[in-house]
């Protein structure tokens, strides 16, 4: 319980005083009144002694007057007559009243020092009052003086504490008489101003700190060893998903987790580097918020004194490597694309030109089933044909924006393999493409599609190095959706890799091909099938081949503007050879 100081004063000095006041009236009251009783109690017993004794002699005197009167003839001599007449005196009786007369004088001299008593406590009482006025106007001038300053500085202490710094102590405005106090307000309001403007300074150095780690595209924190994040940047909170930005536990900000991990498959920066005191660690995680991206997290001890330890990490989305191997990729494509297209299509063009007039007019009026004529025919569809070729490169960079619009997936297929016809021979690999008449019309951006689908035929050549076959099947039912498989029967993929195809810079390899690949292109492709709304499945089995599938929901209402038909023949199934 909270009890002011100049409480404590006042009750203090009231309760020494009134305990001092009623000792001493209890030991003077005592001392003297019991003192004054009893001289009185023994001088009325000695008076009341003495006064028996003359009664009984003034009888004694009246019976034996009465004795000698009622015997006359009594003879007494002379020594005991002289006697008996000093005892037959009546000064007896006088001295009675006079002693009487002095017990009440006597009486009277004790009741008036009773009242001087009576006075004496009176006087204290009113002294007692007095004091008590005197402790009042002492107490009044305690508080206004001491207690009232030193209750402005403690309450604006409770204030500063809570952290408003913007307070000061009103100072007495010219004060003839300085004291303590005033020089204690005038050295806290000083140290008030140099604690603001540290903070102040403290306050800019933190928000410039923090604006250069915002700065960093990657996302920061620093972690301590108890798993609380010190400091983060904006990228951060931006990967995390925390949009209030709170500082935490590092487990719970990435995972949602309320324990440190424990995972054998994740590894720990903090117990890594704080307790296994490894210089650095390099791994990929995949935060609660968004567990379909890959983040590529490195970590380094940050310790700045002895006391204190910590780590750095710098998290960096791999969406955003993914993005630009796509982009470098579909670059590529259209500086290949331009440059067959230069290089190639004139000369093309020319061919196709002297061909039409070779026909025109030396062949114009043989008939068709002449060899000849029948040998110029194939060369002129053979150039045709290759002409067709840049411009199919050129369809599949041209207007590469993230603009969505609906294609065709049957054509997008065809076109596909048409690009990879050359690669898949030189290596021995025939591609059966399986489709129905209708058109299936997807929604998204068809340069996407068409690299995701390069990129899982590029992979099934390189699992067949020594020929083989690949199925492609596109199928559409409203229960299962739109679904394209690639089938091969190549080298496979190994059930415990299976999992992690996906993961950026993840890169099984093939046993028969003497490079790997960057690990980039499955990622690539599920993140851009990913972003068309649907989903991609893998199976597969060791050394007998894989089989990847493009999952779509049937989009209905969607036109194809490019009215693009295959036609195929042997019931809709044609093999590229």
């Amino acid at each position: 319980m909270f009890i002011s100081l100049n409480r404590k004063i006042i009750y203090l000095i009231f309760t020494l005083l009134i305990s001092s006041c009623a000792l001493f009236i209890y030991t003077f009251y005592t001392t003297y009144s019991l003192k004054i009783e009893k001289d009185q109690q023994t001088s009325i017993q000695r008076n009341q002694q003495y006064n028996e004794l003359l009664m009984h002699n003034i009888n004694l005197s009246k019976d034996l007057k009465y004795f000698i009167s009622q015997n006359p003839n009594l003879k007494i001599n002379s020594g005991d007559y002289q006697y008996l007449s000093s005892f037959l005196d009546d000064s007896n009786a006088n001295f009675l009243v006079k002693e009487q007369k002095n017990i009440a004088e006597r009486t009277r001299q004790f009741n008036e020092q009773y009242q001087i008593i009576n006075r004496g406590v009176i006087v204290i009482a009113f002294s007692t009052v007095v004091q008590i006025i005197f402790l009042l106007i002492m107490g009044w001038l305690i508080n206004r003086l001491i207690l009232i300053p030193i209750n402005k500085i403690s309450a604006i202490s409770e204030r500063i504490a809570k952290g408003d710094l913007s307070l000061r102590i009103p100072l007495r405005q010219n004060a003839r008489l300085i004291d303590e106090l005033d020089r204690l307000s005038e050295t806290f309001n000083t140290m008030l101003d140099n604690l603001q403007h540290m903070m102040q300074k403290i306050k800019e150095e933190e928000n410039f700190l923090q604006s250069i780690i915002d700065s960093i595209p990657d996302g920061i924190r620093v972690i301590d060893d108890h798993y609380n994040i010190i400091i983060a940047n904006k990228s951060y909170y931006a990967i995390s998903g925390d949009t209030s930005q709170r500082l935490g536990k590092c487990y719970a900000s990435s995972f949602g987790i309320n324990n440190p991990c424990n995972s054998p498959q994740l590894k720990c920066p903090v117990c890594e580097i704080l307790q296994k005191q490894a210089t650095k660690t390099n791994t990929i995680q995949q935060f609660a918020h968004q567990p379909n991206r890959y983040l590529a997290v490195n970590a380094a001890p940050l310790i700045y004194d002895a006391n204190h330890r910590c780590i750095i990490e710098s998290i960096r989305d791999l969406s955003q490597d993914i993005d630009f191997s796509h982009q470098q990729k579909v670059s590529s494509l259209g500086f290949l694309s331009s440059s067959i297209a230069h290089e190639i299509k004139n000369q093309l063009g020319a061919l196709r030109i002297i061909t039409e007039h070779l026909m025109s007019k030396y062949f114009n009026n043989k008939p068709d089933d002449a060899e000849d004529k029948k040998l110029i025919t194939m060369i002129y569809n053979e150039i045709v044909n290759a002409t067709q070729v840049p411009e199919r490169l050129l369809k599949l960079t041209r207007n590469y924006d993230m603009i969505s619009t609906s294609f065709d997936c049957c054509a997008s297929v065809s076109d596909t393999i048409s690009l990879l016809d050359y690669e898949a021979k030189i290596h021995g690999v025939e591609i059966e493409l399986d489709i129905p008449a209708k058109e299936i019309i997807l929604q998204g951006n068809e340069t996407d599609f068409k690299i995701a689908t390069i990129n899982i035929i590029l992979n099934a050549i390189k699992a067949m190095p020594h020929k083989g076959l690949l199925k492609i099947k596109i199928t559409s039912s409203p229960k299962s959706g739109i679904k394209i498989s690639f089938t091969d029967n190549g080298s496979g993929i190994a059930k415990e890799n299976l999992s992690r195809i996906f993961n950026p810079f993840f890169s099984h390899g093939n046993q028969n091909v003497s490079s790997q690949g960057t690990g980039l292109g499955l990622s690539i492709t599920k993140s851009i099938i990913e972003k068309q709304g649907g989903t991609i499945d893998v199976k597969s089995t060791l050394g007998k081949g894989s089989c990847f599938t493009f999952i779509f929901p049937v989009q209905k209402h969607l036109q194809n503007p490019k009215q693009t038909i295959i036609k195929n023949t042997k019931n809709n199934k044609g093999t590229n050879k």
